[in-house]
């Protein structure tokens, strides 16, 4: 059997659609009608029977079948439900694929955001430009630190040697 989402999608095999396969992951990414909801609202849905986190301001309710199919495993994004999971979604450096899959589980918008939340999708790792602080985007980051810590111990060095 074969079953489409829109004329303009290519004819996907309905077993595909239901795996975590590539295929199947960036299909389905239309914007759905989508409503505001507010944090005592996502906070309800924290199990994983009921499922919903907060990314980059849009709401995304989760299936069991998603979370059994995640990577991760399930008590990775359980741990997060009812919450904003922003950070954490960044952090892993999730691949441009994983957003577009991610994107066809948006249900709405978190309450107070701006109007774009009412059709934007996922940020791709290209449209982030490091403002999330994570996403693997390498670079000296994790340098400073480190810098700062050896000029320090420098200083600190000479100032123990003079004495």
């Amino acid at each position: 059997q074969v079953s489409a989402y829109s004329p303009s999608r290519q004819l996907v095999p309905k077993c595909a659609s239901q795996t975590f396969a590539p295929l199947a992951m960036a299909e389905n990414t239309e914007t759905k009608a989508r409503r505001e909801i507010s944090e005592e609202e996502l906070a309800k849905h924290n199990k994983e029977d009921d499922c919903w986190i907060c990314v980059h301001d849009l709401i995304l309710a989760l299936p069991k079948d998603f979370l059994d199919e995640h990577p991760g495993g399930p008590d990775v994004i359980t741990a997060l439900g009812g919450t904003d999971a922003t950070t954490s979604y960044e952090d892993i450096a999730h691949s441009d694929s994983a957003r577009d899959w991610s994107n066809k589980y948006i249900i709405g918008y978190k309450e107070g955001a701006d109007e774009a939340a009412k059709t934007k999708l996922i940020p791709k790792n290209s449209e982030l430009g490091g403002r999330t602080g994570g996403g693997g985007g390498g670079g000296a980051g994790p340098l400073v630190p480190a810098a700062f810590v050896a000029i320090l111990a420098i200083i600190a060095f000479f100032l123990f040697k003079a004495k």
